[in-house]
């Protein structure tokens, strides 16, 4: 009797893992197939426990059994909510529940899920071709193979069909420290200038805030900081007629510089400070500045200016290394003529095809373009030589120097990618 008790529990306990499997299959959103998955599964499971703990029969089986199911009521609840959480905030889709949305206005929540930010960070990419396919053309030849898309012919020829492939949707600038007002200039010429909407994020690294002893006074000393400069910041906006979305975060500074994944977004950032706004409160248990300006152009993957104060006109440098990423940063800063270019100075291998395609380019932007030939850079040495950065107002580079700090033992990070040389820097990461 009690085996075929057993067995008949058991059985029940199927059906509902199978209700919870055609859910999972057929339900529209995430928190509907969450749903089925901890109600239908969590019973069936536990319903198979129940009639296993029967059927053994042992004190061995019930303890083991009660243990497991103890488990399972006590951690598929609490996992099931952080993970609708999390789906909740992505901007998951919402089936069914219309204007119903009681969490509206309680939790913040991305308009759009990621999936479809992803989808649009492959449309931004896919004029130029899969970074998949790029890879492969080149471990499949030998030596330097273009991932460029007119030479891969993945792409049109015209200017104009370029600029509207690579010219960035919006703009975001992160404003950091006392310089804030100078950069904010550059960043709203550009948004002026090309009609773009412009975001400014004021963020707080309270990860270095709690690490300073007395975070509340950090806070303060931080919050005072920035509202000296913030009607500066104002000013810049309203003079250049500039619409703006002003942020203001405390939190994971580099994740809120960076933006939420948007490859259409241009990100001007300064080349030096961090979102500790320049208070200079000790941390004792840190053995360094905070700093982590460098690793926000890995987070974000669209193009990113480390930027100066002052915009001036001159030559620009291109450390070329025949990438997708080089290619991108080179054309956005063609097509939106970033900076007022005297000549675009070409460092590094080029076959012809590909010094033919660069001079197209840079004749169709109305700038003369010269290939410097140069020694292979030494490591641990600068990136270009000193005579050609010289007089360069922005260098173009596939990546930025390692480590990825601001200052190592004294060295500013610019050294690094040619000795005493200051300007502006743009990656496409």
């Amino acid at each position: 009797m009690i085996d075929i008790l057993a067995l008949a529990i058991k059985l029940v306990g199927v059906g509902f893992l199978i209700v919870a499997t055609v859910g999972l299959l057929r339900f529209d959103d995430p928190f509907q197939r969450m749903h089925a998955a901890t109600k239908a599964g969590t019973l069936g499971a536990g319903l198979v426990l129940i009639g296993t703990m029967l059927n053994k029969g042992s004190m061995d089986a019930a303890l083991t059994g009660g243990l497991t199911l103890l488990f399972l009521l006590l951690t598929i609840p609490v996992a099931s909510h952080l993970l609708a959480r999390a789906a909740y905030i992505s901007g998951a889709q919402l089936a069914g529940v219309g204007d119903a949305d009681a969490l509206r206005d309680v939790i913040d929540r991305f308009e759009e899920p990621i999936e479809k930010k992803l989808e649009r960070v492959a449309d931004a990419g896919r004029p130029f071709g899969a970074k998949g396919l790029a890879r492969g053309l080149a471990g499949s030849v030998a030596g330097p193979v273009t991932t460029d898309p007119v030479l891969a012919g993945l792409a049109v020829r015209d200017f104009a069909s370029l600029k509207d492939a690579i010219a960035p949707e919006r703009v975001r600038f992160a404003a950091i420290g006392g310089g804030v007002p100078l950069l904010a200039h550059r960043a709203a010429d550009f948004a002026a200038r090309t009609g773009r909407p412009l975001t400014a994020v004021i963020a707080v690294d309270t990860r270095y805030v709690d690490a300073t002893g007395d975070s509340a006074a950090t806070m303060r000393a931080i919050r005072d900081r920035v509202c000296c400069w913030l009607p500066d910041l104002q000013d810049v906006f309203q003079e250049k007629g500039v619409p703006l979305d002003l942020v203001y975060e405390e939190g994971d500074a580099e994740a809120l510089m960076s933006g939420v994944g948007d490859a259409r977004e241009f990100l001007v950032l300064p080349t030096a400070g961090w979102a500790d706004h320049g208070v200079d409160i000790a941390t004792p248990h840190a053995t360094k500045e905070p700093d982590g300006l460098l690793r926000i152009a890995n987070a974000h993957p669209g193009p990113v200016m480390y930027a100066v104060d002052e915009q001036k006109s001159g030559p620009v440098v291109v450390s070329f290394d025949n990438s997708y990423d080089i290619w991108r940063a080179m054309d956005l800063a063609l097509v939106e003529g970033l900076w007022s270019m005297s000549e675009l100075r070409i460092v590094g291998f080029v076959d012809d095809d590909i010094r033919a395609e660069i001079e197209r380019r840079a004749e169709e932007a109305g700038v003369p373009v010269v290939f410097v030939v140069a020694d292979a850079a030494p490591r641990g040495g600068p990136l270009i030589p000193a005579d050609v950065a010289r007089d360069a107002v922005a260098v173009i580079l596939p990546d930025l120097p390692r480590p990825l700090r601001t200052r190592w033992y004294g060295m500013f990070w610019q050294d690094k990618i040619s000795p005493g040389w200051r300007g502006d820097v743009l990656v496409w990461t």
